[in-house]
């Protein structure tokens, strides 16, 4: 089954992430970070095995502990191999020019999307 990380702080995006996968009927098992050093604690414990690393990571910006860009910048020294098969969106409610700009920047973010998250945004995502 394919992996969705969702790297965010806010559990009500979270709960609605889940509803939309659900309710749309998209086979995805849904692993639930709430900031940065969750995630990369457990994509460094599971480096080994990639049946458990996540296929796509929704990143938010703003979180406590480690945000978005402290996650990237750990993120980027991972072996290629790895980063070739996780494909990356940063989905935020920062409304910010600089972090669009420098998101645009990261060949790592396929896209800068705001919340909320429409269905159709959500299928073109996961396809």
């Amino acid at each position: 089954m394919r992996k969705i990380a969702v790297i965010d702080d806010d559990d009500v995006f979270q709960l609605i992430i889940r509803k939309q996968i659900e309710m749309n009927n998209f086979d995805y098992e849904i692993l639930n970070f709430s900031n940065g050093q969750e995630a990369l604690n457990f994509l460094n414990q599971n480096i080994d095995n990639r049946n458990l690393l996540p296929d796509l990571i929704m990143l938010d910006v703003n979180m406590p502990i480690k945000d978005g860009w402290e996650f990237l910048e750990e993120y980027n020294l991972l072996n290629d191999d790895i980063k070739s098969a996780i494909n990356i969106y940063m989905v935020t409610s920062s409304v910010i020019q600089s972090d669009i700009d420098k998101a645009r920047r990261d060949e790592n973010i396929l896209a800068f999307i705001s919340k909320p998250i429409t269905n159709q945004q959500l299928k073109e995502m996961l396809d």
